[in-house]
């Protein structure tokens, strides 16, 4: 029987109302790695009102140069916006030189059609940082959606038309932002898109901007030094069974398989183009680390599914040298366990995030593995922590990590939603990794 692990002292205590913003000051745990830190926020957190009458779901995650953060917020079909961009200052305040008081909306849906952004990316145009959006338009399976926003959280009318970009193509899960600012989409319906900086369609990329699969179900994509690009995610067979999976495909955008029309024939990654990790489920985001290895988070099991993570060679093999056999499982001993995402620090550990879920519900989970795939006692309890941040729920899916000019140390930024007086809010916290 699974039983579930103490969680660290990170429970709601109080609830300060400013400025139509809402911060939780946390009971703080000791200064350990995996706890709250203090010195964000409110007690390590900052909770925001976002003027929604239907729930909300946690985006993806960006963050500018100068250390501010930018949250991306989905909204449930039916209300008067699709979405909303949150931006905090680095200590954690909710910046209000932002759209309107820190929040800018979009609405993308029409009756009938619900149209959201999925992922959040910073782009450098000339001098100035660009805030990108990118998911579905009129339709999840055949439309492409791209907005860009300038820094104060405005339309850019330079970027597409009037700031858009929609394209009859699968929709975008992510984005990468290429060194020369090319933007790269990637979807679980199988299509890749790479568009110029002013958002035109990069006819050098695929077949005029394009790559289709639909076998391909990509979630999370990430790029290598060289300029080629990973995306994990599963592959369905001929029988409709989904296995965990990722493809590196080259800068032109032909898989990196090794045939005829590989343009980079003397390298190949996985087989066939394609790394297949059988015994994942699925894979749901992937990171490069300084070896140029991909490092994998996905979910394992049926039913009380388990957090796992995978590491690849750069040439697409299981990593022997990483867990067992290129993998490491953790059991968080919850009623069903997911990571969501990966985040990797400049010192090899790994960070995975996602949900623990229990007899009450759902809490964020945490776990920090050392470089070579076994968990890292030094943090929270044996290598895993879990914050409960509401007690009528929350989901904490994605993270980044911030360097605290304070300190000269990094931190872990995770972004999400919660419930408090049955209302929802967005919410950012910030956590110690010492």
């Amino acid at each position: 029987m699974k039983t579930r692990p103490l969680a660290l002292s990170c429970f709601l205590a109080l609830v300060f109302i400013a400025s139509g913003a809402i911060s939780i000051a946390a009971q703080a745990c000791p200064g350990a790695a995996g706890c709250l830190d203090p010195t964000f926020g409110a007690g390590g957190t900052t909770q925001t009102y976002i003027p929604a009458v239907k729930p909300l779901t946690p985006g993806k995650i960006a963050k500018q140069s100068d250390g501010k953060v930018v949250q991306l917020i989905l909204v449930l079909p039916g209300d008067s916006f699709s979405n909303a961009i949150v931006r905090y200052n680095s200590d954690g305040s909710l910046d209000t030189s932002f759209g309107n008081g820190g929040i800018a909306t979009l609405n993308w849906s029409s009756p009938g059609n619900s149209a959201h952004a999925f992922a959040i990316a910073i782009q450098m145009v000339g001098t100035e940082e660009r805030i990108v959006v990118a998911g579905t338009g009129t339709g999840f399976t055949s439309s492409l959606r791209v907005d860009r926003f300038l820094p104060d959280g405005s339309t850019d009318t330079s970027f597409g038309s009037g700031g858009t970009v929609s394209i009859t193509s699968g929709a975008a899960e992510d984005i990468v932002i290429q060194p020369d600012g090319k933007i790269v989409t990637m979807g679980t319906t199988g299509a890749l898109v790479r568009l110029n900086v002013n958002g035109t369609l990069d006819t050098t990329f695929g077949s005029g901007g394009f790559i289709q699969n639909n076998t391909w179900h990509i979630w999370s994509a990430a790029l290598q030094s060289d300029g080629k690009i990973i995306g994990a995610g599963y592959w369905t067979d001929v029988k409709g069974r989904a296995f965990g999976s990722a493809w590196r495909f080259n800068k032109n955008g032909s898989l990196d398989d090794g045939t005829k029309n590989d343009s980079t024939k003397g390298d190949s990654f996985g087989k066939g183009g394609q790394a297949l990790i059988d015994t994942f489920n699925a894979a749901w985001d992937v990171k490069i680390d300084a070896s140029g290895r991909a490092v994998i988070g996905a979910s394992t099991g049926s039913g009380n599914t388990d957090f796992a993570v995978a590491r690849l060679t750069t040439s697409g093999q299981l990593d022997s040298t990483f867990g067992v056999g290129g993998k490491t499982t953790v059991d968080f001993n919850g009623m069903g366990d997911q990571v969501r995402s990966v985040v990797l620090q400049a010192n090899g550990k790994i960070i995975l995030i996602g949900f623990t879920n229990n007899a009450n519900g759902s809490d964020a989970g945490f776990v920090r593995l050392n470089s070579n795939g076994t968990l890292d006692s030094s943090f929270g309890q044996g290598g895993k922590a879990v914050s409960d941040l509401s007690s009528e729920g929350q989901s904490n899916y994605f993270g980044l990590i911030q360097l605290d000019p304070i300190c000269g140390c990094e931190k872990l930024i995770t972004p999400g939603t919660l419930i408090s007086g049955g209302i929802y809010y967005a919410v950012v916290a910030r956590y110690l990794l010492l």
